[in-house]
């Protein structure tokens, strides 16, 4: 800082001279001297010594004299209220039941002019008790033949329900039926009364069961009594009322004792027919074992009835069954038995509904039947079944139309022997519950005496069901149905109608728009072939319908 000072003074000194010296220099032809300048400065600061002293302060004294502390000590009485510890156990969240959707309604429309309603209601989860109710109702207003002369319509109401305790589970039905049918097998352009073509038959049930609860005890029984009240407009009138009873006691794991018990008092009435009371009982009891892998029941069966077809009341029949397994997978079984086959004029009517009035009703003797088959579990998803049997029956019944009213069946009997022989086959696949397929195919021959034909029983039959699941939005079912070697018989010629083997293919799609809502669509017969299954009584066509299904 002194040096830049320095210089400014030094400039501002001989400033003066400098321009001075350039007006010289000017006037002397612009000639510069030479001039040296030289500055020299020596200066040194100095300081005093400084003076240190390296001595150690010494320590100050301190007494070490010991003093006593005193401590005072206030007792402070006061009371705390009881503690009441409550422990709170960590438990596991349960986990949440996803929603039970126990009803639903499903209501559609389809050609024919054939509405349809059902609904089933059921009670939500309980451990101690079930209950519900079904109705069901479909109705086509036209047919195959002149529109509504050929109608046909059903309706169901059901109410049902069980009881569980720890020992005995109790269940009990009560409900209604009805079938409506026209007989639209008259000739063609005959003229006719509508109202004598009606036909219905109104059926009122009432059922109560009681069994045990525990799946695993060594006394098993099961208790049932149901009773039947059917009616028709024909003035046809039936009570059914059975007892049913089943006993199976564990003597050891290789060894049982069955007896099943069965009773029925049946009473018909008709237009031409006095009031008839119709008894049929039967007693089975059987032993069980296995030996060496072999599973062997024997007993017999002891049959009492009162029909007046034949003078024997009381049957006998000794009954056996063995199995024996191949692997864990394929069992083979063989057997032999007999029974009486009940006929009713309920379960006649569901066979055949166009039924005359006054028909002869009585039980079918089974005398005689050998059987045997193989059940298969190929693999998780593949499971088959074959197997025959060869029967001898008397008073075996055939359906063949009146001649007096083509249009109704009267029910004739084989008083002789009727053999028939049976093969069936059965193979289902199932993947998952997203693809199912189920297919059965039945054979059967028959050996009449003192009957033609077998009238109006098949040769053959195959069925099969299939359904498929489409990312869980799309169900398509798909039904095929094939049938063949039916004969009727046309008592005003004489002579025996072969009638026409037929293919039925049905199908099916429903749509899940949500967990509560879908929508179907379906088809049946879809060939359009009017084929029949009893003379004269061809089957409607193409039939479709629309409808929509709502959970809640």
């Amino acid at each position: 800082m002194e040096k830049i000072s320095l210089f400014i003074i030094v400039a501002c000194w001989f400033l003066p001279i400098s321009l001075s010296a350039q007006n010289e220099w000017e006037e002397v032809d612009n000639e510069i001297e030479s001039v040296e300048i030289e500055i020299v400065k020596n200066r040194e600061i100095k300081l005093p010594t400084a003076s240190r002293n390296f001595e150690k302060i010494p320590p100050a004294k301190v007494n070490s004299k010991r003093r006593d502390v005193e401590y005072t000590y206030n007792n402070i009485d006061f009371d705390l209220p009881d503690l009441n510890v409550r422990m709170r156990p960590l438990r596991i969240k349960d986990e949440r039941l996803s929603k039970l959707y126990g009803n639903y309604v499903k209501a559609g429309f389809g050609n024919f002019v054939t509405p349809y309603l059902e609904g089933f209601f059921n009670s939500k989860r309980s451990k101690e008790y079930s209950y519900g109710a079904h109705l069901n109702f479909l109705r086509s207003g036209r047919g195959p033949v002149d529109g509504s002369n050929s109608g046909s319509g059903k309706f169901d109401l059901d109410l049902f329900g069980k009881y569980f305790t720890p020992v005995v589970t109790f269940s009990g039905d009560l409900g209604f039926d009805q079938r409506k049918y026209n007989f639209y097998g008259y000739d063609e352009g005959q003229e006719i009364d509508e109202d004598t073509l009606k036909q219905h038959f109104n059926n009122f049930y009432m059922k109560f069961s009681m069994q045990n609860s525990r799946e695993k005890s060594d006394f098993n029984y099961f208790g049932g009594v149901r009773i039947d009240y059917l009616k028709d407009k024909k003035e046809a009138s039936e009570s059914d009322a059975q007892l049913t009873v089943k006993l199976e006691y564990t003597l050891s794991d290789q060894s049982f004792v069955k007896l099943d018990g069965y009773i029925a008092n049946i009473t018909r009435q008709d237009s031409r027919i006095d009031k008839q009371s119709r008894n049929l009982s039967r007693i089975k009891p059987t032993f069980g074992f296995e030996y060496e892998g072999f599973k062997i029941s024997a007993g017999f069966n002891t049959v009492f009835e009162n029909d007046s077809i034949d003078d024997e009341n009381m049957h006998f029949y000794p009954v056996a069954r063995a199995s024996y397994p191949f692997s864990d997978n394929v069992e083979l079984y063989a057997g032999i038995g007999g029974d009486i086959e009940k006929n009713t004029l309920r379960t006649l009517s569901e066979e055949n509904p166009y039924l005359n009035d006054n028909v002869a009703i009585f039980h079918t003797n089974k005398t005689f039947e050998f059987y045997g088959g193989l059940n298969g579990k190929l693999s998780k998803k593949l499971g088959t079944m074959v197997g025959f049997s060869a029967s001898n029956y008397q008073n075996m019944y055939f359906f063949v139309n009146s001649p007096e009213d083509r249009s109704k069946f009267d029910i004739i009997y084989d008083r002789g022997n009727t053999a028939v022989f049976n093969l069936f086959g059965q193979l289902s696949f199932n993947t998952n519950e997203i693809f199912r397929i189920m297919m059965k195919a039945d054979y059967w021959g028959y050996s009449t005496d003192e009957v033609d034909e077998a009238w109006h029983k098949p040769s053959y039959r195959f069925t099969t069901l299939s359904s498929y699941n489409l990312y869980g939005k799309f169900l398509f079912t798909l039904e095929a149905f094939a049938m063949g070697g039916i004969k009727g018989y046309d008592s005003v010629n004489d002579e025996t109608v072969e009638l026409n083997p037929f293919f039925d293919l049905n199908f099916k799609t429903d749509y899940l728009i949500s967990d509560q809502v879908s929508a179907f669509v379906q088809f049946n017969n879809i060939f359009s072939k009017e084929y029949e299954l009893f003379y004269r009584y061809p089957s409607r066509g193409l039939q479709f319908m629309l409808g929509v299904t709502y959970s809640f």
